[in-house]
């Protein structure tokens, strides 16, 4: 059987551990992920027709979007066109936003007018709302072919 202060104790435990819980429990601002620069980076086979790095990262704090793409063209006769597109992800797995780079076209390796290896820096801000900016939980990059 339990005393007065016995009970006073166990109820003043009770207040300090809900106290506690909820000026630490995530709240719909503090749950959003906090890291400042989310990283993207995708590659193809070496033996591709066309093979493809990009390396991206983007800080939050400016949505400012910067990396490299590499594409080369392995083919004699045949022209190699990509886009990068990269996509911000929230923390509940939908789109926030996405923006497409266009590269320019990577000719056949017999082709001396242009080149067959293309290297473009990313350095771009992209605009995605600040509604939306705390809780871009990842982003995803992908090369894929552009249309002639």
């Amino acid at each position: 059987m339990l005393n007065n202060r016995g009970t006073r104790r166990i109820a003043t435990a009770a207040v300090a551990t809900a106290a506690a819980a909820a000026i630490w429990a995530p709240t719909p601002a503090s749950a959003a992920v906090g890291d400042p620069v989310l990283h993207a980076s995708t590659e193809s086979e070496y033996t591709a027709a066309c093979s493809y790095s990009a390396n991206v990262r983007w800080d939050r704090a400016s949505s400012r979007l910067v990396g490299s793409v590499t594409v080369q063209n392995h083919l004699w006769f045949e022209v190699c066109r990509k886009k990068l597109v990269v996509t911000f992800v929230d923390d509940e797995g939908h789109t926030a936003a996405s923006t497409d780079l266009v590269l320019e076209t990577a000719c056949g390796t017999w082709d001396p007018t242009c080149p067959s290896r293309i290297d473009k820096p990313v350095n771009q801000v992209v605009p995605v709302s600040r509604y939306a900016r705390p809780y871009i939980d990842h982003i995803d990059a992908a090369v894929v072919d552009r249309p002639k």
